[in-house]
This record gives C-alpha cells, sequence and structure tokens, in this order.
C-alpha cells in the first residue's frame, strides 16, 4: 500500500501544509499528520474525500505508487478490476439526501472557532450541490 506516501507527495504537490488540506476535508492537521506517518488509516469516507480533492481514484491513492513519473511504469498497478480504467465508476447522476449531522469542537479561542468555519465552509459546497 502507497497511501501514506501519496498522500503526503500529492499535498506537497499542491504546494498545501496539513492544516491546509485538513481544512479541504473538514478535519485537522493532527489527522493528516498520523495518515501521511501512517500511524492511522482513513475510513472510507475521508479516503473518498481525500480521492476527491486530488482527483485520483481510491484505488490509485490506495495501491499505485503516485510518486513516480507515468512514463516510467509504476511500482503496482491497481487490481485486474480497474485495469482498463483508472478511475472507479463514475456516481450516480441523481442526488440522495441523507441527514447530515455535524459536531464541531471548539476550545473557547478565536482560532479554534475560524477552524471550525473554515471546516464547515470546506464542507458546504458538496452539502450545496446536493439540494
Amino acid at each position: 500500500m502507497y497511501f501514506a506516501k501519496n498522500l503526503r507527495f500529492l499535498r506537497r504537490r499542491a504546494e498545501w501544509s496539513q492544516s491546509d488540506l485538513g481544512d479541504k476535508i473538514a478535519t485537522d492537521y493532527n489527522t493528516i499528520s498520523r495518515y501521511e506517518s501512517g500511524k492511522s488509516t482513513p475510513k472510507l469516507e475521508a479516503l473518498t474525500k481525500l480521492a476527491q480533492v486530488f482527483d485520483v481514484s481510491v484505488e490509485e491513492l490506495r495501491n499505485v505508487d503516485l510518486t513516480r513519473p507515468a512514463g516510467l511504469g509504476r511500482a503496482e498497478e491497481p487490481s485486474d478490476a480497474y485495469a482498463n480504467s483508472s478511475r472507479l465508476p463514475a456516481p450516480s447522476a441523481e442526488a440522495v439526501k441523507h441527514p447530515l449531522l455535524v459536531s464541531v469542537e471548539l476550545d473557547g479561542t478565536a482560532a479554534s472557532l475560524e477552524r471550525a468555519v473554515a471546516r464547515l465552509t470546506a464542507i458546504n459546497p458538496i452539502i450545496a450541490a446536493t439540494d
């Protein structure tokens, strides 16, 4: 698996800090740090958000060495199920609505409030797109 290596590579290539990436997927920089160090593995929801942010498939993010130039070949190719396509099947065009519960921890500082607003703002376009 190449997830941790790929995540660090893609984040640095985008010139984002761990905090910047955390804001984009509604988590904190500590979580991104744990993912990049291999100390933690994201759940499917977070993995899907990360793949969307970097415009790669979940399969590629986890199983393909994205740090290698495409012309030189990859250390490990995706499974046979994806041999003819580098993308997962497209999601249904029909929106499905589900209740969304967002929990935000505040420690009483202005910085924690700013982080919470940034995270909620980051997920707002995703939510608004399903209206």
